[in-house]
């Protein structure tokens, strides 16, 4: 077996061992877009929603929401409102899940990562839009990037959301 056979059984068996779906189609290098329902809406970047599998939790990719207080903290300025604004716009509805092969699957928590597009349009663009969040790089850039800044910075420029509402 040559030593680039040998290096794609090794990846195959730990991404086999590791139960986790790849990022992207191996044959093209695509994105993944998978056709799923929101659930539910955990905070202002976070969402469950139903899969042939059962319920997944999801992180989207390139936005940072205010946190939710849990256990008795105190929410962040805003984050009821980030939670929100993203609860009306996807709970209930049909959205495209889509991997990005810049990033990781899941993240440190077990979420997938990934772009949520409700009616063609990008959730997280128009969160972070609408003043309800930030442009967040977590290590790599990431597809959506340059879109995702300048909305901050148009959020930023007309006080939007928590943009005017938190100082």
């Amino acid at each position: 077996m040559s030593r680039w056979n040998r290096g794609v059984v090794a990846l195959l068996s730990v991404v086999a061992l590791a139960g986790c779906t790849p990022t992207v189609d191996a044959a093209t290098s695509e994105p993944v877009t998978e056709t799923v329902e929101v659930v539910a809406v955990v905070d202002g970047d976070t969402i469950d929603v139903a899969t042939d599998n059962g319920t997944a939790r999801v992180r989207l990719i390139g936005i940072d929401t205010p946190e939710i207080g849990r256990g008795g903290e105190v929410s962040e300025c805003y984050a009821d409102e980030a939670r929100t604004f993203l609860n009306e716009l996807l709970y209930g509805r049909q959205v495209e899940l889509i991997s990005d092969p810049t990033q990781a699957d899941v993240d440190t928590y077990g979420r997938l990562l990934r772009y949520v597009h409700v009616d063609g349009a990008s959730a997280a663009e128009a969160a972070i839009a609408a003043g309800a969040g930030y442009e967040y790089t977590y290590d790599t850039a990431y597809r959506d990037q340059k879109a995702h800044v300048e909305a901050e910075q148009a959020a930023s420029d007309a006080h939007a959301g928590l943009w005017g509402a938190c100082s």
